[in-house]
């Protein structure tokens, strides 16, 4: 059965002993560490806008999904993660 992803949606994924998130915005996937790096704040509870970001519900930081950086230069960036779409899934790649 075929699952629909959709848009504006983060999913936590498990790869081996790794959360990752997994989000859809503007139609393109993109995945990064599970957790903010400031004060390790689920990403999952947070938030994407418009500006392909996504905000952590604790202190708001506002982390760009395609390089990880920190709107403001207020914390450490955001591990993100290359990843693949193929025929038959989104295939993360974690390191």
């Amino acid at each position: 059965m075929e699952q629909v992803f959709v848009e504006k949606a983060i999913r936590v994924l498990r790869v081996g002993e790794q959360k990752v998130c997994l989000a859809k915005t503007k139609g393109e996937f993109f995945a990064f560490e599970a957790l903010c790096p400031h004060q390790k704040q689920p990403l999952s509870e947070g938030s994407l806008n418009a500006f392909e970001e996504i905000i952590c519900p604790l202190h708001f930081y506002r982390f760009n999904l395609k390089t990880g950086q920190e709107a403001n230069r207020l914390c450490q960036d955001l591990k993100t993660f290359p990843l693949e779409i193929e025929a038959d899934g989104v295939y993360v790649r974690v390191y």
